[in-house]
């Protein structure tokens, strides 16, 4: 996994898109969809605010107007334009009986074309990357009063932003095939601005004999983007508004990642891995047949199976323990930062499975 960012390029990178941001609150209304959904346009009376239409905000609008993402693609690869905004217009323009308002989500980049980044419910919270990076900042700096603290990898991609930290000073050995398997407890923190999951908060755990990390989501939390349904109009929410509606999510955000750095809840954690260390493979079952089993269960893709049984079959390890390791072994190698979230949290599902349940999904093949 390439490590996008180091955390103070990522914090300057957040304030600049900050500063970019426009959210408007509008009926559908006051949407129009042109070039074919490459672009839409606000229009409140005299005044208009057009941009590009990205792929995420056209398929969040599509959901909310019941237009298949694949119809209006399928639609676009044959040029057929003028259908894909007939499509879009004529629901915005009749929505259906007591439509809420939607969001829309901007970054205004000046002379150049704006961006229409996504749509949702006008209930939706704008919890952004900003707030999540002020609200942790003193948590974290408490934790670093007491003990080393350290930077695994942070991301911000189109979809989300990602800080993985690690504790050096909360070190346990797993009882593992692989002598001296030390791993530290740590935690990871993810946000997205976009519609794309929670908020979250959950134990990550740093294996250091290789530098892979997994993601274990029975300690932590997740907060949806939820809050009161918001007036019309460009979001602007007055000072202490702001601080009153981000106090208490902070709060929790807090309480979360002390949490997760917990000692007991690390030498659970701990437990559960020693455990799954011992849940060896049946010997009537071929680890290669077991490695596809787990990537159909998972929705790998076939490249992934194949890094993944090759890293199985190189560590000689075919407990569940081992397991989970070469699937995130492959996340340690993607390039793409969110699959390779993805896939540390996979690791972290295999461990969490139970002998009975893990059984299954080994000789489901």
């Amino acid at each position: 996994m390439l490590n996008e960012y180091t955390i103070e390029e990522l914090a300057r990178r957040v304030r600049v898109d900050a500063d970019r941001k426009r959210d408007f609150i509008a009926p559908t209304t006051q949407a129009n969809v042109y070039n074919g959904g490459t672009n839409i346009m606000l229009t409140d009376n005299d005044t208009n605010y057009d941009g590009v239409f990205s792929v995420n905000a056209r398929r969040q609008l599509g959901t909310h107007l019941g237009i298949p993402s694949q119809y209006i693609e399928k639609l676009q690869a044959r040029d057929m334009n003028e259908l894909v905004d007939t499509n879009f217009n004529q629901l915005l323009q009749r929505p259906a009986k007591n439509a809420r308002d939607r969001l829309f989500r901007t970054y205004d980049n000046g002379s150049d074309e704006n961006v229409f980044r996504s749509t949702h419910s006008s209930s939706f919270l704008t919890f952004d990357h900003v707030d999540l990076m002020d609200g942790v900042a003193p948590v974290l700096n408490q934790i670093a009063d007491n003990q080393e603290l350290k930077f695994i990898s942070s991301g911000l991609t189109d979809n989300k932003l990602y800080m993985k930290i690690a504790f050096p000073n909360m070190q346990l050995e797993v009882t593992s095939k692989q002598v001296n398997d030390i791993v530290e407890c740590g935690v990871i923190i993810s946000n997205s601005e976009t519609g794309h999951g929670s908020i979250v908060v959950a134990q990550f755990i740093h294996r250091l004999v290789c530098l892979n990390g997994m993601t274990v989501n029975d300690a932590g939390t997740r907060r949806r983007h939820v809050g009161s349904a918001n007036a019309r109009g460009e979001l602007d929410y007055q000072a202490d508004t702001v601080v009153a509606m981000k106090q208490a999510l902070t709060k929790q955000l807090r309480d979360h990642v002390l949490d997760c750095v917990d000692q007991d809840k690390f030498r659970a954690t701990v437990d559960k891995f020693n455990a799954s260390a011992e849940d060896q493979l049946s010997t009537s079952v071929e680890p290669e047949d077991a490695i596809e089993s787990v990537g159909k269960k998972f929705s790998l893709s076939e490249a992934e199976v194949k890094q993944a049984k090759r890293s199985l079959l190189e560590d000689g390890d075919y407990s569940r323990w081992g397991f989970a390791n070469a699937i995130t072994n492959i996340a340690s190698k993607s390039e793409d930062y969110d699959r390779a979230t993805e896939l540390q949290e996979l690791g972290g599902n295999i461990i969490n499975l139970n002998p009975k349940q893990w059984k299954r999904v080994a000789i489901a093949a």
